[in-house]
């Protein structure tokens, strides 16, 4: 039977008949593509039908195609847009695409690793991956995908940094003062709800139930929406925000431009807290720890909340995956950075 899928208004047609291959063609009228349909499946059952030679574009067209048709629907395909930019001006890309082997991937590979880390390597050669499934699934230009014959770089990229509550009082010091109004009650918030920063960028004040101590996400990371429960700290943080914008369900509660603009801003209020510190330091006579409020990312600040619900022993593991939003245990036991101090302090208490 015959199939139309719309995508991005052009329309895909794919017959299906038991002992014939499927056929696929692409119309920009439904109506053209139903004709075409029903003619196909007429001619294979009156024994009629003979294939069509598939005409297969170069790479360069086929990531056109791919941009417009599928990439475009991707979450985030702004961001990457540039990505598949630089794809379509590769020097293998003028080949037609089944004739691009493992070898160019591999040379292609070999290049970016000089100049991009282990992890970004593996993300573009996966975008690229994702172009010859498509090309295979969907339109019968190659018979297999070469990315997958390209072996990635091994990626150690997990990061275990936590801040001590030392540190955590000179930012939010620094915070508290800061010319953002915004900025304080944002951290304390990523400090104990576990959010990510576009999370709560994107929060409107009809996300959040105060009565009920939950803050609705329609869109996050994996791509499903969750309510995330919220303790009181970050009930009080969202009060703040909430006070502060404009009285309309749709107001998002933070008053930037763009979520990068909180990470900028963050760099900023870590850089004066370490200089705070420093002072401190240096009025008491001490010597400044060097490791001190270096190398944290806003990011760390969702290690640090997940980190510290694990800590106080509370909770259970779906109910603490239901707090980070992790999907499974393996990815949660990616960001709680438990110390082995403080374990020992617990097995002490257990052994009596």
């Amino acid at each position: 039977m015959a199939a139309i899928t719309e995508r991005s208004g052009r329309y895909l047609v794919r017959v299906r008949q038991h002992g014939f291959p499927t056929v696929t063609k692409t119309f920009t009228r439904k109506v053209d593509a139903a004709a075409w349909g029903r003619r196909i499946e007429a001619d294979m059952e009156s024994g009629r039908w003979v294939a069509e030679a598939v005409k297969v574009p170069t790479l360069c067209d086929a990531i056109k195609e791919y941009r417009l048709t599928v990439a475009v629907k991707m979450k985030g395909a702004a961001d990457y847009e540039y990505r598949y930019a630089l794809f379509q001006a590769l020097p293998f890309a003028c080949k037609g695409i089944d004739e691009v082997t493992p070898f160019d991937l591999s040379k292609w590979r070999d290049e970016l690793a000089k100049t991009r880390k282990p992890a970004t390597v593996v993300r573009v050669l996966a975008m690229m991956s994702a172009v010859f499934t498509w090309a295979m699934k969907e339109r019968g230009w190659v018979k297999a995908n070469p990315a997958q014959m390209v072996a990635r770089p091994r990626v150690n990229d997990r990061r275990e940094r936590v801040l001590s509550e030392d540190e955590r009082g000179y930012l939010m010091r620094a915070a508290d003062t800061s010319k953002a109004t915004w900025l304080s009650a944002t951290l304390t918030l990523l400090m104990n709800s576990a959010m990510r920063r576009g999370e709560v960028f994107g929060l409107q004040r009809k996300d959040i139930d105060f009565d009920a101590a939950v803050a609705f996400l329609a869109e996050t990371k994996n791509g499903s929406a969750r309510n995330v429960p919220l303790c009181p700290r970050s009930l009080a943080a969202l009060r703040l925000l909430a006070d502060a914008a404009p009285d309309k369900p749709d107001a998002l509660l933070l008053p930037v431009g763009d979520a990068g603009s909180v990470s900028t801003r963050f760099v900023v209020t870590v850089g004066r807290a370490r200089r705070a510190y420093e002072g401190d330091c240096a009025a008491a006579g001490l010597q400044a720890a060097p490791d001190f409020l270096r190398n944290v990312r806003l990011h760390d600040l969702r290690h640090h909340a997940i980190t510290r619900w694990a800590t106080i022993g509370s909770l259970s593991l779906p109910e603490l995956m239901a707090v980070s939003g992790h999907q499974t245990p393996r990815m949660l036991v990616r960001y709680v950075n438990l110390s082995a101090s403080a374990l020992a302090a617990k097995l002490a208490q257990v052994a009596g």
